[in-house]
């Protein structure tokens, strides 16, 4: 949120929930009646609801509220714990001022700032739960985005699916913001990634919508407050608080006529009612063809790297000598568009020839970053840590061992170099399974059989969580007695297929026998 100037102040009010800060008047409401807090526990509060979701570091607030003495920090846990008692914070599942251990407090309610205090009670409500700005310019989403606008039309309840950076939030927020008018502008985006009790889900929910509890069974309280009501509330990042997501959102869909739910997740929620969508990486040059600018620009994700370098420096034009350079790119990033961003954002430094060369390093390619309010979107690490958090400890296993295939591979193929030795294959099975349902592998069908692939920016994370747990010579060596031992099988291949398809069976190992680790 940007910073207020101090005229700005003086007309300005914060709400949240059913409080409304005031300012420059330096009040507390909640529901028109002031409550009563005292002037350094209102500083402090200003402080941090001024700057929603940011973790100020304890110091900091002392030296901004006690600047002309000198204070433990005690007092400020005494004045935190006053705001906290007038917010009701935690009760019913709402909540305000988290404290992240060693570093500090934040701000976790969602904030609509109301300039002059003029909106009627309706319209501020209606603000509680804004959308995300929008991006510059969306590049071939608007199929998705009708799709979704269909599916909530007919079915109500629709999940966005797809790996870290794939757009699922710009999807979601395009849809709530071509979806307003039919909604009469109810529409309420809640971000759960802060959030990390599933308790609150329903609390956040409320928040958003402008209600307060006053029951213990919060799920069941929020159904009956918005049971007559026509709204579209969008629910993003669910994956860490999923079973929570998934329980209210059934009750919803099951005990409302009326609230449409959109959710954000690398997982379904498989409950009732629930029409999964998966959103696809834009489509980016193949390799061998053409790679003129002219050629290359015809692709979505050459689009994207082009307009977000552009909005950089606005002298960009993307030559001929450089669009092979930028088609390997996007090749290499899989059509990712957080990854196409984030390496457009390299370019005005090292210019496209040297973002290349620095994305042939796995460990660079992990680095990639920029400022953003999102955490787990900071990095292309940042968004992998937190899918692999959210994974079982076979999952974990599996997912590290997998790495070492170079494109698709099949689910013997798993087996033989995940597994260990004497253990049965079922675990292997299921969690290959998860992985894919937590869109960390993708698959396809190749004569009916199933095949996987981890991304590129995927196996160069996994490759590091091998070395991570020293396990890479020992998987490496299984991998390649594993690979040497196809060329054999494969030959008594029918011999009756076509030239062209005994090719390609043969041709998918290729890869594998000629891969060293990344370095």
């Amino acid at each position: 949120m940007p910073r207020a100037t101090a005229d700005d102040d003086v007309r300005r009010n914060l709400q949240f929930g059913p409080f409304e800060l005031s300012i420059g008047e330096r009040v507390l409401r909640r529901d028109g009646h002031v409550l009563p807090l005292g002037g350094r526990a209102l500083d402090i509060l200003i402080y941090l609801a001024d700057r929603p979701g940011e973790v100020i570091a304890k110091q900091e607030l002392i030296d901004h509220v006690w600047s002309d003495v000198t204070v433990e920090e005690g007092s400020l846990r005494v004045h935190v714990a006053a705001i906290r008692k007038a917010l009701g914070d935690g009760q019913f599942g709402n909540r305000y001022i988290a404290n992240v251990k060693a570093r500090g407090y934040s701000f976790v309610g969602t904030v609509v700032p109301l300039a002059g205090g003029t909106e009627s009670r309706n319209d501020r409500s209606r603000q509680q739960g804004r959308l995300p700005p929008r991006p510059p310019m969306m590049i071939d989403r608007e199929s998705v985005i009708s799709e979704v606008k269909n599916k909530l039309r007919d079915g109500r309840f629709v999940t966005l699916l797809g790996p870290g950076g794939i757009g699922k939030t710009t999807i979601a927020s395009a849809v709530g913001r071509a979806a307003a008018e039919e909604f009469g502008g109810e529409v309420y985006f809640i971000d759960l990634e802060g959030l990390t009790d599933p308790r609150h889900v329903a609390g956040a929910v409320a928040a958003s919508l402008g209600l307060a509890f006053k029951s213990k069974d919060p799920s069941l309280e929020l159904v009956d407050l918005v049971a007559s009501r026509k709204l579209l509330i969008i629910l993003d990042s669910c994956e860490h608080v999923i079973e929570a997501v998934a329980l209210l959102a059934e009750q919803l869909y099951q005990e409302t006529a009326q609230v449409h739910l959109l959710n954000t997740s690398r997982e379904c929620l498989k409950v009732e009612g629930e029409r999964c969508c998966r959103v696809r990486a834009l489509e980016y040059p193949p390799g061998g063809s053409a790679q003129t600018a002219k050629v290359v620009l015809q692709y979505p994700a050459v689009q994207l790297f082009a307009q977000r370098v552009s909005a950089r420096d606005g002298t960009f034009v993307l030559t001929n000598e450089e669009a092979p350079f930028v088609a390997e790119m996007c090749r290499k990033l899989d059509g990712l568009p957080l990854a196409i961003e984030l390496a457009a954002g390299q370019v005005a430094a090292l210019g496209v020839k040297g973002t290349v060369a620095r994305l042939l390093s796995r460990l660079e390619l992990l680095k990639l970053s920029h400022r953003t309010t999102v955490r787990r979107h900071r990095t292309l690490g940042a968004t992998l840590d937190w899918s692999y958090d959210l994974l079982s400890d076979i999952e974990r296993i599996v997912f590290r061992r997998i790495a070492l295939f170079v494109g698709h591979f099949t689910l013997e193929a798993a087996q033989g170099v995940a597994g260990d030795p004497g253990s049965g294959t079922s675990d292997i099975v299921d969690a290959i399974a998860g992985l894919f349902e937590k869109s960390l592998l993708e698959t396809r069908l190749d004569q009916g059989q199933p095949q996987y692939r981890l991304l590129h920016t995927t196996r160069a994370y996994a490759l590091g969580k091998l070395e991570e747990h020293a396990e890479l010579d020992l998987i490496s060596l299984r991998h390649a007695q594993y690979v040497a031992e196809q060329p054999e099988s494969l030959r008594i291949a029918p011999l009756a297929l076509p030239k062209a398809e005994r090719f390609t069976i043969h041709s998918g190992h290729l890869s594998n026998v000629r891969d060293e680790p990344a370095q």
